[in-house]
């Protein structure tokens, strides 16, 4: 699988690099997991409409980024390695922030961590 380097993130002509899985930890294959069934599911599907139509930070937009946030932070490992998304993560359903939510869980769709 293909990972976007993390400097030229929000470019379209960003350059890719290919991911070791036989050096991902258990913990990284779980939350890769996690957010690839939560980016099948319909919850995900209206995060994308509704952030692509501007709508962010309202009640209906954190209803859907607490149904896609909330199966990955239960598998997330408690370790070092993943103390960082959990807590971005965890903000951004406080926050009910949609756009960062789909940017986070894209890349840890990728790579199961930072």
């Amino acid at each position: 699988m293909k990972e976007i380097l993390p400097h030229w993130h929000f470019s379209p002509n960003a350059p890719v690099k290919d991911v070791d899985e036989k050096r991902m930890t258990r913990g990284d294959r779980a939350v890769r997991e996690a957010c690839r069934r939560a980016m099948e599911g319909e919850a995900w599907k209206e995060l994308v409409i509704l952030e692509s139509l501007g709508v962010r930070f309202n009640e209906l937009v954190g209803r859907f980024v607490s149904e896609v946030a909330s199966p990955v932070l239960e598998v997330m490992p408690g370790d070092a390695f993943h103390r960082g998304a959990a807590a971005q993560l965890t903000h951004m359903v406080k926050t009910r922030d949609g756009g960062e939510t789909i940017r986070i869980i894209k890349t840890l769709a990728v790579k199961g961590r930072f």
